[in-house]
């Protein structure tokens, strides 16, 4: 156990440090990098993480970066910057949902008794991002190698769409500079040092979700315990003393990428472009129809392309993707906004996620 989790930490640090001192590093983002670093070494070498490694990872560990994410989303902050992009940013998401429950119906037969997780997961990260999707993850259980079949799919999905939305932004012809870091938000630690009242922040939440969620499955034995952190940390991001909360999102960034270095190693490629091309294609269905639904609905209301296109990725990719796209198209006005209205897809994503589970089961 001790040496897969040191192979997680060291593939983690790695691609951490790829993204700060590199440029195409701080392009990919650290996400993007460890999962294809993990990708790297269980298919040339056939390392695999060991499974009590990897559960303290997916479990524990995962628990802590969820709750510390959710504690950035304070309302009152995002709010302004995020009321310029609320319109196109909730349709995306309205697109999103609909294509995900037409696509699980048209592709039942192929997607088979998997179809409701897939929906599940796929409908929580194109509402806000990879937090949504280890959430909504750890609630359904799949197994091991749906999930890892299904984070690859989402990555790869991802990956083109951010590309078709730059070359669209591009062909407008608005002067676009050199694309900026992922995301200022990726630093390890906030600017201010304030990491460890986030941790403080983050553990308390953790440890009065636990409490919480053993209480009240005494009465409902079948209640997602992530519905119960998710709605509790909401709730905490909301009280006063924001400014000990600073350093939570960026701690909680860093945190959260063991899972997808765990993710990288448990997923054997040739099973995306073998078994897995119906989880590819379902997840490239729902993308395509969530960019062309949202690009009839602009030309019918009006709004900007860049607008448009940066309310599409803070959905499909989240906050840093969004803020990615926005630098890189040359709209630094929409920077602040793509990040708020990405961390508003932290409130809708995970409970989007498991009614569409519920639906398609």
């Amino acid at each position: 156990m001790l040496l897969s989790l040191l192979l997680i930490l060291l593939i983690t640090a790695l691609g951490w440090w790829l993204a700060e001192h590199t440029a195409w590093g701080r392009q990919l983002g650290t996400t993007m990098l460890v999962l294809l670093l993990g990708l790297l070494v269980s298919n040339l070498s056939g390392v695999k993480p060991q499974a009590e490694a990897a559960a303290w990872i997916n479990g524990p560990l995962t628990s802590l970066a969820i709750a510390l994410l959710l504690l950035a989303v304070d309302l009152r902050r995002l709010w302004p910057d995020a009321r310029r992009l609320l319109v196109p940013f909730l349709m995306a998401v309205v697109c999103t949902v609909l294509a995900v429950l037409i696509g699980g119906w048209l592709l039942q037969p192929l997607l088979g008794p998997g179809r409701g997780m897939l929906a599940g997961m796929f409908a929580a990260t194109f509402t806000g991002g990879s937090l949504n999707f280890v959430s909504v993850a750890r609630a359904l259980q799949p197994p091991e190698a749906l999930l890892a079949v299904a984070t690859t799919a989402d990555y790869v999905v991802f990956a083109a769409w951010f590309a078709v939305s730059l070359a669209l932004a591009r062909r407008q012809g608005r002067p676009a500079p050199t694309p900026m870091p992922a995301a200022p938000a990726e630093r390890w630690l906030a600017a201010d040092g304030g990491w460890w009242q986030g941790l403080l922040w983050g553990l308390a939440v953790l440890l009065l979700s636990n409490a919480l969620t053993a209480a009240l499955q005494r009465v409902w034995p079948v209640l997602p315990s992530i519905l119960v952190l998710t709605t509790l940390t909401l709730l905490a991001a909301q009280l006063p003393w924001a400014p000990t909360r600073r350093g939570c999102y960026g701690l909680g960034l860093l945190l959260i990428q063991p899972f997808f270095t765990v993710m990288g190693l448990s997923s054997p490629v040739g099973a995306l472009l073998g078994e897995g091309l119906p989880v590819l294609f379902y997840a490239a269905l729902i993308v395509a129809l969530q960019g062309l639904g949202l690009l009839l609905l602009r030309r019918w209301r009006g709004w900007g392309l860049g607008e448009t296109l940066v309310a599409s990725q803070a959905s499909i990719g989240g906050p840093s993707t969004a803020l990615a796209l926005a630098t890189a198209i040359g709209r630094a006005e929409l920077a602040l906004p793509a990040v708020a209205i990405g961390l508003l897809g932290y409130l809708l994503g995970t409970y989007l996620g498991l009614l569409a589970a519920a639906l398609l089961a």
